[in-house]
């Protein structure tokens, strides 16, 4: 295999080419959900003592590896996260090393997170000539949005004293080789919303008889694109999208339905535009649902705040990324973008930064989350030399 930057790549890792792909194969053919990722952690496991990982820890969370590379000399602690959980899709890449499971597939790259930081650690474990130490963090359920906040939740950043973290992800907009970062927001929060319309049903030929729940819920649709623009900040960046709208039957025809759902999700990068949406919507369903004689059920789920990279740490990314690659593989200003990342539940609270990594070519085009996708082995050896790179650099700096 034409592994890209290979003459950019640590010669080490970059030896480790193919054994790294087959890895990502393995895990790629075998995809978990959530927490209930047993395989991958044995996987995972396997390898990290295989290398000389000096400690183990897979009682932590659930689903969860935690490793621990010590430096030969005392320091503060990097950590370096990689997500590991599928999404419940089906496989249609039709690649050699396609999912065996119906229903799951590792559509967003985290079989590649994974192995690349797999490959960081290996190399971390043979060349140990740094102060403090490296904490692994192979997190579950990010596709669920609960993965970090569990970890967190349980004291992950405390018991390790984590001083800061570092994380990438797959990015098939960017090039393949090509490495993105941006301080401060990278990826919008991500809530949801859940309404029902309670009206009365009735005859279709006698709407006088009954409340009409499809017309308040068309009022109530209308009313709610007016929030980002008319009532946002149009300097502000926010996304409100209605994503499902289901009421009475298609073939009963002349039955006006007694209620009706709507769902939908609200992406930003601010939490007063957050808080002004989620006012704004409640106050809008409550009065428009009242006004028409219905009753309104809102629920609204805040699920992931934004990523919002530190600036000290991210410019200590890009730096790094650019004398080991040069300034034409580093964007050193990525547009932001309005998916979401459950590592904001680590940057909430330590400081750090995670960056795009590109996969593009020929034959990986499609978007994160599409069925037909698939990670780029290509990247492999070059992605651990960055993570690498990264986590030295800011252990020398901090000791």
């Amino acid at each position: 295999m034409q592994f890209v930057c290979q003459d950019r790549a640590l010669p080490e890792i970059l030896a480790w080419g193919e054994e790294l792909s087959a890895i990502r194969h393995d895990i790629h053919r075998h995809p978990e959900l959530g927490f209930e990722t047993e395989r991958t952690v044995g996987k995972i496991v396997g390898y990290l003592k295989d290398w000389g990982v000096d400690a183990l820890d897979t009682d932590f969370v659930k689903g969860a590896v935690i490793g621990i590379i010590n430096g030969n000399r005392p320091g503060r602690t990097v950590a370096l996260r990689a997500d590991m959980d599928a999404l419940p899709m089906t496989d249609c890449s039709e690649s050699q090393w396609t999912s065996t499971f119906e229903g799951r597939a590792h559509a967003c790259g985290h079989d590649g997170h994974v192995t690349w930081l797999l490959g960081a650690a290996r190399y971390l474990a043979s060349h140990r000539d740094f102060p403090g130490r490296v904490v692994l963090v192979f997190q579950p359920a990010e596709e669920m949005g609960k993965g970090a906040k569990t970890l967190v939740e349980a004291g992950l950043l405390e018991k390790f004293e984590i001083a800061e973290i570092f994380g990438a992800h797959t990015e098939p907009l960017l090039p393949k080789g090509v490495f993105g970062f941006r301080v401060g927001p990278l990826q919008a929060s991500a809530d949801s919303f859940y309404l029902t319309v309670k009206g009365r049903g009735t005859h279709g030929g006698r709407p006088h008889l009954g409340v009409d729940p499809i017309p308040v819920g068309a009022q109530i649709v209308s009313a709610l694109q007016t929030i980002v623009a008319r009532k946002v900040d149009p300097i502000e960046t926010a996304v409100l999208s209605i994503c499902s709208f289901n009421s009475g039957r298609y073939e009963t025809m002349n039955v006006i339905p007694h209620e009706l759902t709507m769902s939908g999700t609200v992406r930003t990068f601010s939490p007063d535009v957050r808080n002004q949406i989620e006012e704004t919507m409640r106050k809008m369903v409550e009065t428009i649902a009242e006004a028409n004689g219905c009753q309104a059920e809102f629920t609204y789920k805040r699920l992931i705040a934004a990523v919002i990279n530190k600036e000290e740490q991210t410019r200590a990314g890009i730096a790094a990324a650019t004398a080991l690659l040069g300034e034409d593989h580093v964007r050193a200003d990525m547009a932001p973008m309005m998916s979401s990342e459950d590592f904001s539940e680590y940057l909430e609270r330590v400081p750090g930064a995670i960056m795009r990594v590109g996969i593009r070519d020929e034959a990986h085009t499609v978007s994160l989350h599409h069925q037909a996708f698939d990670f780029n082995d290509e990247v492999l050896p070059v992605a651990s030399s960055v993570i690498v790179r990264i986590a030295l650099s800011r252990l020398n700096a901090l000791a």
